[in-house]
């Protein structure tokens, strides 16, 4: 007795979103390369850990990989004029970003509620925290390692 099978057509550009992936509606602002050399825009996302993002543009099909990047913040959200450098993020944000885990929650779900919801911003904000998150740890260590310097010291 055979078993039917459902033929998948490897060569077709998807109808819909693959299982985990959703339609880009703004939240990536990313142009993946193609094969014909070219770049086009993202059709296809799923957000990853660690501030990345697979993609598929709206002429990939289920025979092509999907293209696995990292998220920035586009330079035109936070920079109003392109030849001026970037001004720098006002003092109560920095403390948010680098505040108690509450805090930090906090404003991650204030981004996710922003009428434009890049994800861009969001992995932005966790690559700070997680950074914020070891210089304070490495400050820790120092801390212990000149506690130590000095108690060997006098001795």
């Amino acid at each position: 007795m055979r078993v039917p099978t459902q033929q998948v057509d490897t060569k077709r550009p998807f109808k819909e979103a693959l299982p985990g992936y959703k339609e880009n509606r703004g939240e990536v602002d990313l142009n993946l390369p193609c094969k014909d050399g070219q770049c086009r825009p993202t059709k296809w996302i799923k957000q990853m850990d660690g501030g990345k993002v697979a993609g598929y543009t709206k002429d990939d099909s289920p025979g092509d990989l999907p293209l696995i990047a990292d998220l920035y913040a586009p330079k035109e959200y936070y920079n109003d004029n392109n030849d001026d450098p970037v001004r720098a993020l006002p003092g109560w944000f920095i403390s948010t970003l680098g505040g108690s885990g509450t805090t930090f929650a906090t404003i991650c779900r204030a981004f996710d509620q922003l009428t434009v919801h890049n994800w861009s911003f969001v992995a932005k904000i966790d690559h700070y925290h997680a950074m914020d998150e070891q210089c304070q740890s490495l400050c820790s260590q120092i801390d212990l390692l000149e506690q130590e310097i000095q108690t060997a010291q006098m001795e």
